[in-house]
């Protein structure tokens, strides 16, 4: 017999996960299109060169340390133990321990930009030890690169609380909407204070652009009931198990980064050239890959995470297996179509997007290989999203961090074996590899402990898109080099026409092979569409 509350609860929450997905893959579209404008101002004006490099490294130590410490804790810890409150209806204990959270981060957040201006010497050292050797000139500069970023985080901190409280409320447009006032300011600050300060200027429109970001959602998160107050309860219930929590998430966190300072160590040993630095090529080609798992990981990986909470809060394993399902099969879905144009086409995307002022030809060769790399992974690093969100609503965050922790060696083995081969190229597809090997360990952990996994579901999903996105990378390959008599590939509007060409004769062909291959996911997306128009509550 079929249990009709429960189907209704399920129809619901996908609906729900849909709506919520759907507003931020929207936004962050937008938004990532912005950052993509950003990023072709920045490669305009500074190329792939040691400059940009230095900026990278003055960019991701701050980066790391205000993760670790606030906003990344911050959007694991914090959400699930707002939402259980806030399902309880006891809005005095929410507005207690919101106020608490938030003083919290200012006072570790000016505390953390202190120490960031002190120690910012020994930390480009140890990030990028090989610039010694390859380029020494560039490690002042990265050090007041990284002072000016570590003031950059404590906004960006702030910026992270605010999503996080407005998330647990179940409001989206807010947080989704920032980052498209963050990234415009960004472009607005390369033209105007790049010619004038030059790579220190893209460093200081960062700060800029997260100060308003957090800004923009301080009236959404008043209109949510915050309220500041001068305290600090450090004993609540809820904070000391945020704190009890706060550290295995940290941990969690820091492998995930762990193994972006490793492929960056071991690319500044590379030498680099007047027009290519391997620290910033695969920069670039890893925001590149990064954009769709944003757009659609990232996305639907925020949208059922209060779902799996809530599940989680229940004890409804039932449900919270489907949800991780969910979220897996619309990731794979969505990110395994731009595995085969990235294969197929990733000269010609990173000659578009990139090729002009600074950015040289040897610069595009240098990130589209790497691309290539970076891709093999794609939707495994996107599947990552949803996985370790499943383990945390659990509030289980030592287990991706035990299997995070074991792959940072295989990454580092990886590294210096594929570097030997395959240059740059090869830390890009050990990342790659981990990736997949990270994901696949996940799932079967959640399997011992949930018994299923809805595994063949997975299975059938990820076989039939592969399928599809071979077919997808065959049509855009041929109709990219098959069309060069039509369209002359030295002017911009050729490139531009060749590539919407192969783009839009691949998705025909990956929709078409869907369709065949009857893959459900298909529906899901009408529906997402179908119901994105609808206001969130």
């Amino acid at each position: 017999m079929v249990d009709e509350p429960a189907v209704v609860r399920t129809a619901q929450a996908t609906r729900r996960v849909a709506r919520a997905a759907g507003l931020m893959a929207v936004a962050t579209l937008l938004s990532r299109f912005l950052g993509l404008l950003r990023e072709v101002a920045t490669a305009a004006f500074f190329g792939a060169t040691s400059a940009k490099g230095a900026f990278v490294i003055g960019y991701n130590i701050p980066f790391f340390i205000q993760r670790l410490l606030l906003s990344g804790t911050l959007s694991i810890v914090f959400i699930p133990t707002l939402s259980e409150y806030l399902a309880k209806g006891d809005d005095e204990e929410v507005h207690r321990i919101s106020t608490t959270i938030f003083n919290l981060v200012v006072l570790l957040g000016v505390l953390m930009v202190l120490a960031g201006l002190a120690l910012a010497p020994l930390l480009v050292t140890l990030s990028a030890p090989g610039f010694r050797w390859t380029d020494p000139d560039l490690i002042p500069l990265a050090v007041r690169l990284t002072r000016i970023m570590f003031g950059a985080m404590f906004f960006l901190a702030l910026s992270g609380f605010a999503m996080g409280y407005l998330h647990a409320h179940q409001h989206f447009t807010a947080p989704a909407l920032a980052p498209l006032l963050f990234n415009s300011v960004i472009i607005g600050g390369i033209f105007l204070l790049g010619p004038l300060l030059g790579v220190t200027g893209l460093a200081v429109s960062f700060l800029l652009g997260w100060a308003l970001q957090f800004a923009v959602q301080v009236p959404a998160a008043l209109r949510h009931g915050f309220r500041w107050r001068p305290s600090l309860e450090l004993r609540h219930p809820a904070v000391r198990e945020m704190a009890r929590l706060s550290l295995p998430a940290m941990l969690g966190l820091a492998v995930v980064e762990v193994n972006a300072y490793v492929d960056r160590f071991f690319a500044s040993f590379l030498p680099a050239t007047p027009q290519v630095n391997y620290v910033a090529v695969l920069d670039y080609a890893y925001q590149v890959v990064q954009a769709p798992v944003s757009i659609f990981g990232i996305s639907i990986a925020t949208a059922v995470f209060p779902t799996l909470a809530r599940h989680a809060s229940l004890g409804d394993r039932v449900a919270l297996r489907e949800a991780n399902s969910l979220g897996i099969r619309m990731v794979l879905f969505a990110t395994m179509p731009l595995v085969g144009l990235f294969l197929a086409a990733s000269k010609s995307m990173v000659r578009l997007i990139f090729e002009r002022g600074a950015f040289a030809p040897e610069s595009t060769a240098a990130v589209a290989s790497a691309v290539v790399g970076y891709a093999v992974g794609l939707a495994a690093i996107a599947s990552y999203y949803i996985l370790t969100r499943t383990f945390y609503a659990q509030h289980d965050v030592l287990t991706p961090v035990k299997v995070g922790a074991a792959m940072i060696g295989v990454n580092a083995f990886l590294d210096v074996a594929l570097m030997q081969v395959l240059g740059h190229t090869g830390i890009a597809l050990a990342t790659s590899l981990v990736a997949i090997a990270n994901v696949g360990t996940l799932l079967w952990l959640l399997r011992r402990r949930w018994g299923a996994v809805d595994g063949r579901r997975i299975g059938q999903t990820l076989g039939k898109v592969t399928i599809a996105s071979v077919a997808l990378g065959v049509a855009a390959f041929s109709l990219l080099h098959g069309g060069g008599e039509l369209v002359e590939l030295g002017g911009l509007s050729g490139q531009v026409l060749r590539l919407f060409a192969a783009a839009a004769g691949g998705a025909l062909a990956y929709l078409v092979a869907c369709f065949l291959l009857r893959v459900e996911e298909v529906k899901m997306v009408f529906d997402l569409l179908r119901y994105r128009a609808r206001p969130l509550r």
